[in-house]
């Protein structure tokens, strides 16, 4: 990163490309459902570093991509965006990790299957390279498409800054299990939450459970029914704004930029969940994991639909 602006943000993660499939109609199982196929770029990790760009954020990002037409389209777009790729690994034995999904004609997701055993080969070492020129103030932001060992020494190696992680899935949920104690900020849905928790039945006592267990503060998402967020012993829930839906694919992603947006300009988490719910509307509304449309400009004048937590 020698002689570009230091980072802000520093992503750890999974960038990839993303298939999406659109019935034209109602998928029905087992049968060929004609539709449309569209190619992006995508990953949690990949998703949040080109949104905290877009929203004029110094971010630079770490992950492994094949060396392969793929792996050559994804970095290019996180380059369009201002993302600093310099601590990006090519891997010549692995291909380009690759996430497709299919979806209703609503944008509703009926599968999804993730191709990424490249993630798995990323090098424990490499952390040390991540890490060690990288400002106090930079916030740290992880995704768990990385194996639960890089998660771990990324952890255990932040030092006095802020640590932020975005549970990927159900199955990939556990891998910050061993360092939740170090996770200054989860974003997670209520299953991945359910899961981290090993509580099931009482959702509504998830984030009390995961405070005790050492996150002290978080963000769960709830689909149409808002989000459920602490910090301590503080807790607040917001609504989910009507929003005609295009696609669900990368709201989540779109809503942890947005509120990590909101906290570096004020601090607070309470005062950065509308940008967050902004954030996350803005992408339900659109075709792309983190629309176009996205600016500082274009965020804040989405605000005036959010309410306040």
């Amino acid at each position: 990163m020698s002689g570009q602006t230091p980072p802000r943000f520093f992503v750890l993660g999974g960038a990839h490309m993303d298939q999406i499939g659109r019935s034209e109609k109602r998928c029905e199982p087992g049968q060929s459902n004609p539709g449309f196929l569209h190619h992006s770029p995508g990953g949690v990790a990949g998703n949040i570093a080109r949104g905290l760009a877009m929203l004029d954020w110094s971010v630079a990002l770490s992950t492994i991509l094949g060396q392969d037409a793929d792996g050559d389209f994804v970095e290019a777009a996180l380059q369009e965006k201002g993302v600093a790729t310099d601590l990006i690994i090519r891997d010549d034995k692995h291909p380009t990790a690759t996430y497709t999904a299919i979806e209703e004609p609503t944008g509703a997701l009926v599968a999804g299957l993730a191709s990424m055993q490249i993630y798995d080969h990323y090098p424990l070492d490499h952390i040390e390279a991540c890490l060690k020129d990288l400002p106090h103030n930079c916030t740290l932001v992880a995704d768990t498409n990385l194996p639960a060992e890089v998660l771990k020494v990324f952890a255990q190696n932040k030092g006095a800054r802020t640590l932020a992680v975005c549970a990927v899935s159900g199955p990939k949920a556990n891998r910050v299990a061993d360092c939740l104690e170090a996770v200054d900020l989860l974003f997670c849905n209520e299953t991945e939450a359910a899961i981290l928790a090993q509580e099931y039945a009482d959702l509504d006592a998830l984030p009390e459970i995961l405070l005790e267990i050492g996150v002290t503060s978080g963000v769960i998402t709830k689909g149409g029914k808002g989000v459920t967020a602490w910090a301590g012993e503080q807790h607040w829930q917001l609504p989910a704004p009507p929003v005609r839906v295009k696609s669900t694919n990368g709201a989540g992603d779109s809503l942890a930029a947005c509120l990590l947006h909101g906290l570096a300009l004020h601090q607070e988490l309470e005062k950065a969940l509308p940008y967050g719910m902004a954030g996350a509307s803005l992408a339900l509304m659109s075709n792309q994991a983190i629309p176009d449309m996205l600016s500082r400009t274009m965020l804040d004048s989405c605000l005036a639909d959010i309410p306040a937590a």
